[in-house]
């Protein structure tokens, strides 16, 4: 906040307007470069104004506090909503896949799904960080069914999951965009326990995927 203040017109609201309501990484940061957004404010050309939009007028639109905001074009950029696989339709053994019934093994796999694994990166991180981890790990899964004869590989709640706190596929105390939480309740969900978790973080990861145990019950070979 520091080193925004001299970037900014004086008297600037800065706690109003530049400080979110959660912390730094529950949600994205947003990146200014060369600070050419605080420029325009500084110079004039651009005015913020930082409320919730109680609706549209004729005219513009009108704020939470009763304001009337005039506009010539809105551009809404509310985000967009998450689906799963992108609604493609999933069978298994011709019966329809429901992914909200489901549960992610290591954010690689989905329960009762056999043969698939599918890529999906970092929040905080380099998005391909975790691709290259998953890829080797699924490398590895290959190699191990070839050792073991098997062409099947379904993950399985064990005996021992039968207690299991199923949780959303994010924590809102892990990760709440409106995206993601428009979304939960078309995703697949994730446990309270490895391996059916995801969404950890660089540092564990890099540790956990390349010695995770192929046998521990958890992955069923046919």
């Amino acid at each position: 906040m520091d080193s925004m203040r001299p970037l900014l017109p004086e008297g600037l609201d800065i706690e109003k307007h530049f400080t979110p309501r959660y912390r730094p990484w529950q949600q994205r940061l947003a990146i200014v470069p060369d600070g050419d957004l605080f420029a325009a404010l500084r110079e004039g050309k651009a005015s913020i104004v930082t409320d919730t939009i109680e609706e549209f007028t004729e005219t513009g639109i009108r704020v939470g506090t009763g304001e009337e905001l005039e506009a010539d074009i809105v551009v809404t950029a509310t985000g967009f909503n998450l689906s799963a696989f992108g609604d493609v339709a999933f069978a298994v053994d011709g019966e329809p896949v429901d992914f909200t019934h489901r549960v992610t093994w290591r954010g690689i796999m989905i329960s009762g799904v056999p043969n698939m694994a599918y890529m999906f990166g970092y929040f905080r991180h380099s998005w391909t960080l975790r691709v290259d981890l998953v890829t080797d790990l699924v490398d590895r899964l290959f190699r191990h069914m070839q050792d073991k004869g098997a062409t099947v590989v379904v993950p399985t709640l064990r005996p021992e999951d039968a207690d299991m706190r199923i949780r959303p596929w994010s924590d809102p105390e892990n990760f709440n965009a409106g995206y993601v939480m428009r979304s939960q309740h078309v995703l697949f969900k994730q446990g309270d326990r490895e391996p059916w978790t995801h969404m950890l973080g660089h540092e564990e990861e890099r540790e956990i995927l390349p010695k995770a145990d192929l046998d521990d019950g958890s992955l069923v070979y046919k």
